[in-house]
């Protein structure tokens, strides 16, 4: 459609720090084109520690930390290090799907879990499916598809359940900057008991408006850095040399004032999407962080399945969105919405605001 919009895939369509960009075009210029070291170059692991020890008081030094090639290969890689074909591990539903598939990828057997009414998290269910053969629980905050930011004392419980079990965690916090209505983000490696237990993982891809950098790092003890880091190597060799170089001078010049600054942007962005939905029928729910709101269509479209309802709202408005059922292991037992993504300029949408009001195209 020459005037579809493209509110599916979270492509992040904004502009970069005008920084990274000069970086990047600097290396390529000036630097050498060999590999980096696989753990990244030393200059960036450490920037990133700086960062993770201002921000958040976690302490990893420079070893402790692995760039990769976004935070999906940081995923696969801490997966391909610690399951075995047949280990378990456990996803909160609606879940990213990569998470699903790379878990499969790995020989995993997933244990998926509904989160409840308004993103709580089912810890009764959590405790039932622990046992010795649960290497790890999937922990994604801010979540992709519905925004949910999970709270210290969420994290405090996850805790004292884990601490009699050797399961481990892997976060995915890649959308750490975008948390809403004064809500911060609480990395799980802060709370007492998940530290030595915990991967962290997120990047650069979102925050930059870089998703096709595929810039991202682990941030773990420095034993289990170590381990996954050569998996990482096999991979991708390491993470691209510019981009590298470009993220460096980012982390280093940008001040805290410049993310709250896109936050605020992206928070803005939330309200247009949502009074623009609101206005042709939706029911947004309204994203606690990331930037994806899951909308109820069914006073739109009725009782279609999900897929049907994004043709149907193609058909009618020209807008692409994500069908829920993408987001559960059985699709038979998906929420029925759409999930929209407004990493987009505020033009497009007014546009959307407009198709909307006035009833499709």
């Amino acid at each position: 459609m020459p005037d579809g919009i493209n509110l599916g895939q979270g492509v992040c369509d904004l502009d970069m720090p005008e920084a990274l960009r000069e970086a990047a075009i600097a290396s390529i210029r000036r630097d050498r084109a060999t590999y980096t070291p696989f753990p990244g170059i030393p200059e960036l692991r450490e920037a990133i520690a700086v960062r993770t020890r201002a921000r958040y008081g976690l302490d990893y030094g420079s070893e402790g930390i692995c760039v990769t090639v976004g935070a999906s290969a940081a995923f696969t890689a801490a997966l391909f290090t610690f399951i075995d074909p047949g280990d378990e591990l456990v996803l909160f539903e609606p879940f990213y799907p990569y998470h699903l598939s790379l878990a499969k990828l790995a020989g995993a057997v997933v244990r998926t879990l509904p989160l409840g009414h308004d993103g709580a998290v089912p810890f009764d269910a959590l405790k039932a499916v622990l046992g010795p053969k649960t290497k790890l629980v999937v922990v994604n905050t801010p979540s992709n598809p519905i925004g949910k930011v999970w709270s210290r004392g969420e994290l405090e419980t996850l805790s004292d359940i884990l601490a009699s079990t050797s399961t481990m965690v892997v976060t995915d916090e890649i959308y750490e900057d975008l948390c809403y209505d004064g809500r911060g983000h609480v990395p799980p490696a802060t709370i007492p008991g998940l530290f030595d237990r915990t991967i962290g993982i997120s990047g650069l891809s979102k925050a930059y408006s870089i998703t096709g950098w595929r810039l991202g790092w682990i941030a773990a003890p420095e034993a289990i850095t170590r381990a996954i880091g050569p998996v990482f190597d096999i991979m991708c060799v390491c993470a691209p040399r510019p981009m590298q170089h470009a993220a460096v001078e980012a982390l280093r010049t940008l001040p805290e004032a410049w993310y709250r600054e896109q936050r605020d942007g992206y928070a803005r962005r939330r309200t247009m999407l949502a009074d623009a939905l609101r206005t042709a029928g939706f029911v947004p729910r309204m994203p606690e962080g990331a930037y994806y709101m899951a909308a109820d269509y069914s006073g739109v479209f009725g009782n279609m399945t999900p897929r049907d309802a994004c043709f149907a709202l193609l058909d009618r408005f020209h807008i692409g969105a994500i069908p829920s059922d993408l987001f559960y292991a059985d699709p038979a037992h998906a929420a029925r919405f759409l999930r929209f993504q407004f990493a987009v300029e505020e033009p497009v949408l007014r546009e959307v605001g407009r198709r909307m009001a006035a009833g499709g195209i």
